[in-house]
């Protein structure tokens, strides 16, 4: 028969077990925390906006390709025994049959013989141009026209040339100078043409080919009809030079 007491006492102990039995659970575990996420900014690719190239000038075809190696630059011994007069006369007639490396030592000799003699450098000139040798070329049209300034083909074959070179306004200056000296002449009026189209001075080009084409000049004709109508040929002009035709004297 339970006592009071010993209902306590049961009630006692059994509150202290389970309060034991909390303490104690090792099936509880702790609360976990939130793993944090590290993220990429999302790459935005930009498409590059589409740059328009600059007009350009006018191209201007290569000079003719020497097959054989260059000349040298020295007078050889057979050539020079040659008289001034036969050497030069020599170095035009292998101009004309297309042999411009002879024709480079013959203009040699003559220019050796006869440094002051205009139209020998004027006809080194041609021969250098001929071998692509363009600043060289430059140089013996600019000793020509300094030794006779009255020389219309000197001063047409260096506008040729400063044309090869790019140096388009110092070959307009020039050639106006040759055809006011040589004004019959269609090349010299159809290379002023050249000039002015590679300027896009437009008019000036259409006046300067009529009056080649005025001669009968066909590249000056055909140039004439390429540009009827036309208001700017920088990004698409083509010149056509030969200079095998377009240089004389």
């Amino acid at each position: 028969m339970f006592t009071f007491d010993s209902t306590i006492r049961i009630f006692t102990a059994v509150a202290m077990t389970a309060t034991l039995a909390a303490c104690n659970d090792i099936t509880s575990t702790p609360p976990t925390k939130a793993r944090a996420v590290a993220t990429q900014p999302s790459t935005v690719v930009e498409t590059p906006t589409p740059i328009e190239a600059p007009p350009t000038p006018a191209a201007l075809p290569p000079l003719p390709a020497v097959a054989a190696a260059a000349a040298t630059e020295t007078v050889e011994d057979d050539d020079s025994s040659l008289k001034p007069g036969d050497a030069l006369g020599a170095a035009r007639k292998l101009l004309e049959e297309d042999k411009p490396e002879r024709a480079f030592k013959m203009a040699k000799v003559a220019t050796y013989h006869t440094p002051k003699r205009s139209a020998a450098w004027n006809t080194l000139g041609r021969t250098q141009l001929r071998l692509g040798k363009r600043q060289d070329a430059i140089a013996s049209f600019e000793k020509a026209v300094e030794l006779n300034d009255k020389s219309s083909y000197a001063k047409n074959n260096l506008g040729l040339a400063l044309i090869y070179d790019q140096r388009f306004q110092e070959a307009v200056d020039v050639l106006e100078q040759a055809v006011e000296l040589e004004p019959v002449e269609s090349y010299m009026w159809n290379n002023l043409g050249m000039a002015y189209e590679q300027l896009d001075r437009l008019e000036e080009a259409r006046e300067s080919y009529g009056k080649a084409a005025e001669m009968n000049n066909d590249r000056a004709r055909e140039s004439l009809a390429r540009l009827l109508g036309v208001k700017s040929v920088i990004k698409t002009a083509k010149v056509d030079i030969d200079p095998k035709t377009t240089t004389t004297q």
